[in-house]
């Protein structure tokens, strides 16, 4: 009888000291910084990284063009991060392909310490950003050729596949509705692995 209670502590400390090394090897949540415009504002009112293991920074503002967001770029810690999302362009989709390769460019250029870059990419199916797919679009899918830490997360492509997707959008033809952009932000989380 002493013996299987000894046996049982034995077995108990045993566990514990495998549970407490597993906590004390456990390494801190990554970080991730977002960028972004109006569109990232209501992924956050959606609850954009709650509950997610990487610890989510978002820096929104409606509004907010490419220019101004390389500046928010500058201001920050960027060595800080493992992950930034850059989650601008809608309101730069009148730009020529030239035109939002060099606004790529100088953000890639404030980013540079970051290790991965994801920029998201603008919805051009309506009429009003239907411009986006001559110039700000085919700047981001050509941006990855010269940045190699860029990759290019398909919003666009995504969007069209969804089901009646004008069921998600607000009357603007620009932002969504509530569905929308809880839509918008399982979408985002889900580009963090």
């Amino acid at each position: 009888m002493r013996i299987r209670r000894l046996f049982g502590v034995l077995t108990i400390a045993a566990a514990s000291t495998v549970a407490l090394g597993s906590l004390s090897a456990c390494q801190p949540a990554k970080r991730v910084l977002v960028i972004g415009d109006s569109l990232t504002v209501g992924a956050v009112s959606a609850g954009l990284g709650d509950g997610h293991p990487w610890r989510w920074t978002v820096s929104a503002e409606s509004g907010r063009g490419t220019n101004r967001g390389i500046a928010i770029a500058r201001d920050r810690d960027i060595g800080a991060y493992d992950l930034v999302i850059v989650a601008l362009g809608t309101n730069d989709y009148l730009d020529s392909k030239a035109a939002y390769a060099t606004r790529i460019d100088n953000m890639m250029a404030a980013l540079a310490p970051a290790p991965q870059v994801i920029w998201i990419d603008v919805d051009s199916q309506t009429p009003h950003l239907a411009p986006a797919a001559l110039g700000v679009n085919p700047a981001l899918a050509a941006a990855p050729a010269r940045h190699p830490t860029l990759t290019v997360a398909g919003w666009n492509d995504h969007v069209r596949g969804v089901a009646n997707m004008a069921a998600y959008r607000a009357g603007d033809e620009i932002h969504y509705n509530a569905a929308g952009y809880d839509l918008r932000a399982r979408w985002m989380e889900a580009l963090v692995t």
